[in-house]
């Protein structure tokens, strides 16, 4: 089937920006605009931050969108497995945990949750995102015109050097490390209590790096390299 015929559906990733500009809507709830700091409290509070409803709104429609059209194309499961996809699920459904329940005005009040809140997003969330090879779904979404620029500017000799260097494991891995122990620098850890915009930055680092770390395990240019490496690799970010 030419691509070309599905120009019409693809129309409706416009959709999905739209729904994603219309939670930029609600007011943030978290615990630093008067809101309750008492934990038994918090359980009952939701975080609304609207990037974080928008960003994962927007990943979510873009990444099934795609899947449909790519499965439109090549029959269901072809390019992107069932699994897979269940795995990107997973992930995601583990960033609302992180980011959206009760656990992220917790992890303002209680050091516990903030670091299970960490590791949700950087052990659990990170690999199973990877997995669910999200870029080919996102490609898949996007307008073909844009689809054709973007892998043009993939093809640029410096973006292909570049990418082949971060995304080597012990690269990747010294990314992610730098980013954890800079973040525990008492300074900074003290600044993401007083301020949401420094702790939002601390996470879009954390969840950052960890997707890169990941991805250069996964599906870098070495390819899996093995659980031993692996497990080393993720022990030594771990102390």
């Amino acid at each position: 089937m030419d691509r070309v015929k599905d120009k019409p559906l693809r129309g409706h990733w416009r959709w999905t920006s739209i729904v994603a500009i219309l939670c930029l809507c609600p007011q943030a709830l978290n615990a630093h605009d008067g809101k309750p700091h008492v934990a038994h409290d918090l359980i009952y509070t939701w975080g609304m931050d609207p990037f974080v409803i928008a960003s994962l709104t927007l990943t979510a429609g873009l990444y099934y969108l795609g899947v449909v059209f790519l499965w439109r194309e090549a029959r269901s499961g072809h390019g992107i497995k069932h699994w897979e996809m269940l795995s990107f699920t997973g992930g995601w459904l583990t960033l609302v945990i992180a980011l959206v329940s009760p656990l992220h005005p917790l992890g303002e009040v209680l050091f516990s949750a903030h670091m299970t809140q960490h590791e949700l997003l950087m052990l659990v969330a990170a690999p199973l995102l990877v997995l669910g090879r999200p870029l080919v779904a996102f490609l898949w979404a996007l307008p073909i015109g844009w689809t054709k620029r973007l892998g043009q500017f993939s093809k640029l000799n410096w973006f292909q050097h570049a990418w082949r260097t971060i995304t080597l494991p012990l690269v990747a891995w010294s990314v992610h490390a730098v980013a954890l122990w800079l973040w525990h620098v008492p300074v900074l850890f003290q600044a993401t209590l007083r301020s949401d915009v420094v702790h939002t930055s601390q996470h879009l680092c954390f969840f950052g790096s960890a997707l890169l770390f990941w991805w250069s395990l996964i599906h870098g240019p070495r390819g899996a390299i093995g659980y031993g490496s692996a497990a080393l690799y993720l022990f030594t970010t771990s102390l």
